[in-house]
């Protein structure tokens, strides 16, 4: 990933009609590598930047297995990239949307539960 690279603008898929199948089984991939919160994990340490295995580790709480395991899932649905610098081997998000979407998706979340904690509030 680039760093400090603007990044264009995706086509709305809308806008170039409907997907053909073999796409679409592309973008059901790619949404159940997403699928995990355990994956979601890692997305959600990498959004600073690339980090190694132990730095992911550390940030995750997850077992050298377990995270290498979802590293890959996420490398094989091109979410990810590895990258070996001497000894030690840095993870980072191979796909800039993803960080787009994470901010959509979470926002949209986070101002749901927002919303409906202060309608508890009010209520109580």
């Amino acid at each position: 990933m680039v760093k400090n690279a603007p990044t264009p603008a995706p086509t709305p898929a809308s806008a170039k009609g409907p997907l053909p199948p073999a796409l679409l089984t592309s973008v059901a991939d790619r949404f159940r590598a997403l699928g995990s919160a355990s994956r979601l994990q890692v997305l959600n340490a990498l959004m600073g930047g690339p980090l190694g295995m132990a730095d992911l580790i550390a940030a995750t709480g997850l077992e050298q297995s377990n995270l290498s395991r979802h590293v890959r899932e996420l490398e094989r649905a091109g979410c990810v990239a590895r990258r070996r610098s001497g000894r030690t081997v840095e993870v980072e998000i191979s796909d800039p949307t993803l960080m787009a979407l994470c901010d959509l998706v979470c926002g949209a979340l986070r101002d749901r539960a927002e919303a409906e904690h202060e309608r508890l509030t009010a209520d109580s």
